[in-house]
């Protein structure tokens, strides 16, 4: 007799649709990708959209891997769990304004500075919410807004915020520089570990 499956855990089950939503903007990040490549002729390059390429393709992966904190949370509800869902949603959301998809690739040339800019307000608006989101809980976790993953969150979001707020290049050069090294940092301080 084959004994019965054991129950999954209420973490278990709720993260298998975070998965999902983490895997979509993945996949999306890819396949975006793959399609500006098999343009590459005709797409104009600008380091920008390639960097934050990167780092939500990062974030996506970092944010999958430290959920397998909350694993210990003894008690759930609905409102907890849809808070939670927020950031992989607005990274997926993120992960889809970063690069072109099929409407430009259309045109005869796919200028990616041009793209960036025209879409840095959402881009960078929807971008923010997840870090924002993220400092909150680490900040009502640990029980203070100090602890080096809430404050790196919470700043790292007021500063992609400005972002969408501007259009200077020399800006959006300095402070994606200096999110992607506050985000880094945080990853080689606190999450290089399972824990």
């Amino acid at each position: 007799m084959i004994p019965p499956p054991a129950s999954m855990t209420p973490f278990e089950h709720l993260t298998v649709l975070v998965s999902i939503v983490i895997g979509l903007g993945i996949a999306h990040l890819l396949t975006t990708a793959h399609a500006l490549v098999q343009v590459r002729a005709r797409v104009r390059m600008y380091w920008l959209p390639a960097l934050w390429f990167v780092l939500i393709f990062i974030s996506l992966i970092e944010w999958w891997w430290a959920i397998f904190a909350l694993r210990t949370t003894v008690k759930w509800n609905f409102f907890y769990f849809l808070f939670l869902l927020m950031s992989p949603v607005t990274m997926y959301l993120a992960a889809a304004f970063v690069l072109p998809d099929d409407s430009e690739r259309g045109q005869d040339v796919i200028d990616l500075r041009r793209y960036y800019y025209e879409n840095s307000a959402w881009l960078f608006g929807v971008l923010a919410v997840s870090p924002a989101l993220d400092g909150i809980r680490r900040g009502v976790t640990a029980g203070s807004f100090l602890d080096l993953g809430a404050f790196s969150n919470l700043i790292s979001a007021v500063l992609v915020a400005s972002m969408g707020a501007t259009k200077k290049p020399w800006y959006h050069a300095t402070i994606s520089l200096l999110v992607g090294a506050i985000f880094l940092s945080f990853i080689v301080s606190s999450a290089l570990e399972l824990r």
